[in-house]
């Protein structure tokens, strides 16, 4: 993964493509994430022991990951794979200033469960 924006466009396919296409954007996202568990290099956070401008960017995943799975009915994240990642995930949202403003993962599946829904291109 070249920068974060092509990092949220496989999440996006994963969301929005099915079938054989979809297998091959969860591989791609799993691949990613292979990336930035070595990335975290034992570290709290990407940037050391404090939340840095990666850590905002990139902190969408702490809730996203189980939205999309949910969603999308696909396993992407794996903590037992990705150790440092859970753990980063865990202190990202444990932070005061995220955990006051962050919303929720129940907020952000009830947008997917909107009446009228947004299509994703397949039902679970």
């Amino acid at each position: 993964m070249a920068n974060g924006q092509e990092f949220i466009e496989v999440m996006r396919q994963v969301l929005f493509v099915d079938g054989e296409d979809q297998e091959k954007e969860v591989k791609n996202a799993k691949d990613a994430l292979e990336t930035l568990e070595g990335e975290l290099k034992g570290n709290k956070f990407f940037g050391g022991e404090s939340v840095g401008f990666v850590d905002i960017v990139l902190g969408f995943i702490s809730i996203w990951f189980e939205v999309i799975e949910e969603v999308a009915c696909v396993k992407v994240f794996d903590s037992q794979k990705f150790p440092s990642l859970a753990k980063w995930m865990e202190d990202f949202l444990d932070v005061p200033e995220i955990k006051e403003n962050f919303a929720g993962k129940r907020e952000f599946v009830a947008i997917f469960s909107q009446d009228p829904p947004i299509e994703t291109g397949y039902g679970c």
